[in-house]
């Protein structure tokens, strides 16, 4: 199965490491679900960089699986037996969610056990069979299924010891917050080795029953538009982002809710804190530059004055790092955040926004994910979604008009409107108490969150560089018309 595995996991969607070459691959742990099914570990070796653990449950004999789907040929007892992904045969689908309700724990064979665990959460199903299984088409790092209406089941694939962030915060939403604009945890798979950390495989959430994801609300929406004073058309959109600014800040205001719990109490930003954040900016700073300066003879022609423009301001950016010393000064309170907080990770709902994954973002390392930071890293977060958004629909992003930026405006000045509101009734301060201090600091969360997009879209998606570029470009002359 390791041989088979190597070239097959790169052809995934899921597979985070298309970028590396595989070196091996064996087999950690296995144990069977059901008749035909097995709960597959296996870690994977590279030319260069640390092994990653992937979990690729697989389904014995069939012919169910998905085109394109992970399929290959067991040798079992010389019998030459198709296996493929678990997840495209519905009778797995339904075990799991068996699984769940019998609260099953499943014996491996080499290191430990895998256990599925319900919460309070969990509904009577009255019948697992009665809920049809659904796969779920828009995850990549991850596999969900739906089951009617009732659940999802999120299945990690790359697993890291220890509970996953999106399992502790969902978890403290849920039951210590008791804050209703998240997916309610209904129950959790973990991986228990006889020696080490237990480890998160999946999530079970209750279903939320939606019009779609925010980024592709908004998209949809200015696509129907014609760039001519597109912002008198969507009065409507602005009053349900204001709504999502009162989510978000409800958001907050139930992060820093629980003084007693170490891992959410809302702590002072100390001087230390500061000093971290603005080497870290400033380290942020010199990363893009340094990958910009390699790759300027690559970029197309009517970018390069923008990317000049980035280069020739890198001491003004590491210099504006330091309108953060305001937080210290002023003993704003870090808390608990999404941190990767965009248009994508929200759903619209009858009953106001639902705000998903908080996985935090990806390229940062989990220990620095879970470090309480300043409120306002989410807030730039979607301010510079909205500018994706427009820059993405309503003209080509290499050419901005006037239309679309006072779009922008709007709509910015419109969530901000409502997460001020939102934010309102937080127990302790934490932004910058002047409107003045507060844009300052949210600038600066904004121009970080801008070089972060330009290291991705200079990796992944090239043809988007010119949003985060020109998006830097417009920060850094508002940030000059104010100073």
């Amino acid at each position: 199965m390791s041989a088979q595995l190597a070239p097959l996991l790169p052809r995934q969607r899921w597979f985070g490491d298309k970028g590396r070459t595989i070196a091996g691959v064996r087999l950690r742990d296995c144990g069977a679900l059901g008749d035909r099914a097995w709960l597959v570990l296996v870690d994977v070796t590279f030319d260069a960089g640390a092994d990653e653990t992937y979990a690729v449950p697989l389904v014995l004999g069939g012919d169910g699986a998905a085109p394109g789907a992970l399929v290959m040929t067991l040798d079992l007892d010389g019998e030459a037996i198709r296996a493929h992904d678990a997840f495209d045969d519905r009778g797995f689908c339904l075990e799991l969610l068996t699984a769940f309700e019998r609260g099953v724990t499943v014996p491996m064979l080499r290191h430990g056990a895998v256990r599925f665990i319900r919460t309070e959460r969990f509904p009577t199903l009255g019948g697992a069979a009665s809920l049809a299984p659904r796969r779920l088409t828009a995850e990549q790092s991850n596999t969900s299924v739906a089951y009617g209406d009732r659940l999802v089941v999120k299945a990690l694939r790359r697993v890291k010891p220890g509970i996953t962030l999106d399992y502790e915060v969902g978890a403290f939403l849920t039951f210590r917050a008791r804050f209703s604009h998240v997916p309610p945890l209904a129950g959790a798979i973990e991986y228990v080795p006889v020696a080490g950390e237990v480890t998160t495989l999946g999530l079970l959430q209750g279903y939320v029953a939606n019009q779609g994801d925010g980024w592709s609300w908004v998209v949809g929406h200015l696509r129907q538009l014609s760039p001519p004073r597109v912002d008198e058309r969507s009065e409507h959109v602005f009053r349900e982002l204001s709504g999502l600014g009162v989510v978000t800040g409800a958001l907050h205001v139930a992060l820093a809710s629980d003084t007693a719990d170490p891992g959410f109490a809302p702590e002072p930003t100390t001087a230390a804190d500061v000093t971290a954040w603005i080497e870290r900016l400033g380290e942020d700073v010199g990363r893009t530059c340094d990958a910009v300066r390699a790759r300027l003879a690559a970029i197309p022609r009517e970018l390069a004055d923008d990317a000049r423009a980035l280069l020739g301001s890198e001491a003004a950016l590491r210099s504006r790092a330091r309108d953060l010393v305001a937080l210290g000064a002023e003993r704003c309170m870090k808390v608990r955040v999404h941190g990767d907080y965009h248009l994508g990770q929200t759903l619209r709902t009858e009953a106001g926004f639902v705000v998903l994954d908080f996985e935090g973002e990806p390229a940062r390392p989990i220990a620095e994910r879970r470090r309480k930071q300043c409120a306002l890293v989410d807030v730039a977060g979607m301010l510079r979604s909205l500018d994706y958004a427009v820059h993405a629909t309503l003209t080509p992003a290499s050419a901005p008009t006037r239309d679309g930026e006072r779009w922008i405006r709007r709509a910015s000045a419109a969530f901000l409107e409502g997460y001020l509101e939102g934010v309102a009734r937080a127990p302790t301060r934490l932004f910058p108490a002047s409107p003045a201090g507060f844009a300052r600091a949210l600038a600066v969360f904004e121009l970080d969150k801008a070089l972060y997009e330009v290291r991705y879209e200079l990796d992944n998606r090239p043809a988007w560089l010119a949003i985060p570029l020109r998006g830097l470009t417009r920060l850094l002359a508002r940030e000059r018309a104010v100073s």
